[in-house]
């Protein structure tokens, strides 16, 4: 089962919801859904979805009568439940599912997000956190698509829209969006989900950044060490080991014999104690006397 999947699942267990929960999340469903004949039809492949329908329906217009039509096709069973009789009652409550009205959603946050849960149950999907942050609402009829978006926005989300194949899409990609919106429509298991996500995710990006750096400073050190050995090791062959002073005889045999250490590890091997900018600033010299020979044998 998809991530997107397991959150319908969740939000379409409708049997703890109060009266007006119930009312505005099959407002959102019928607000989603498509219009044939000036009624909307819910159709879905989606099971869980198709049984809420029905039983939201049952609970809050009892005195409708709807029947479900079940189309098998290979990949799995299409359900499309349509309206018989009784439909004047739903107007009467709803309108005409042209706007988002206050009779049916009166503002407050349990009925508003009881609204947007039967909402994204019919036209929304959430991508796998462990892919990418990416939420959508894709109604099938873009007239509605304005009110949808206002009426977010309203509720201190700040979705976003675009065009996609002539249908308006609704989406967010921030991973903090993505939660507020799940946990205000009922699904905060799956919020926490992508919160554990994220940490997961700047974890293993700060864990591989100090790698990358560590990997940075040991290139760094590496290529210095060589540079100061190939230097020595020409004022070796050019001059000889006695042309230099003690302490720069001492550190030119150190560094040769210890290629691999970093300038903290061969300050302990010295006779008399040295600072690692000390050792750092006799190598420096042994350098520039290379240079200084290289020059001259040109």
């Amino acid at each position: 089962m998809s991530f997107s999947s397991d959150i319908k699942k969740e939000l379409c267990d409708v049997h703890d919801l109060t009266p007006g929960q119930a009312s505005a999340m099959m407002y959102g469903i019928l607000f989603a859904s498509r219009f044939e004949e000036g009624r909307p039809v819910v159709q879905t492949e989606n099971l869980e979805l198709m049984n809420a329908a029905v039983e939201l329906l049952r609970t809050v217009f009892p005195e409708v009568h709807s029947g479900i039509v079940r189309l098998v096709k290979n990949s799995g069973s299409l359900y499309t439940l349509k309206i018989r009789s009784g439909y004047e009652k739903i107007e009467q409550r709803f309108g005409d599912l042209s706007s988002i009205g206050g009779n049916a959603v009166n503002g407050g946050d349990e009925e508003s997000g009881a609204f947007l849960r039967g909402v994204f149950v019919t036209c929304g999907s959430v991508t796998d956190p462990n892919k990418e942050y990416h939420l959508e609402l894709v109604l099938p009829e873009n007239e509605r698509s304005g009110a949808l978006l206002e009426f977010i926005t309203e509720h201190g989300m700040a979705v976003k829209e675009t065009r996609r194949a002539k249908r308006t899409v609704i989406y967010a990609k921030e991973s903090e969006l993505i939660e507020d919106f799940l946990t205000y429509i009922g699904a905060a298991n799956h919020s926490l989900e992508i919160m554990q996500v994220k940490i997961v995710k700047d974890f293993r990006n700060r864990v591989n950044r100090s790698v990358n750096c560590e990997s940075a400073n040991l290139d760094k050190t590496v290529a210095a060490s060589n540079k100061s050995v190939e230097d020595i090791e020409y004022i070796f062959g050019e001059m000889g080991a006695d042309w230099l002073s003690p302490e720069l005889q001492e550190t030119a045999r150190l560094r040769v014999e210890n290629p691999e250490m970093s300038l903290s590890e061969l300050c302990g091997l010295f006779s008399e104690p040295i600072s690692r900018s000390g050792l750092n600033h006799r190598l420096k010299k042994l350098s520039k006397l290379a240079e200084e020979l290289r020059a001259a044998r040109q």
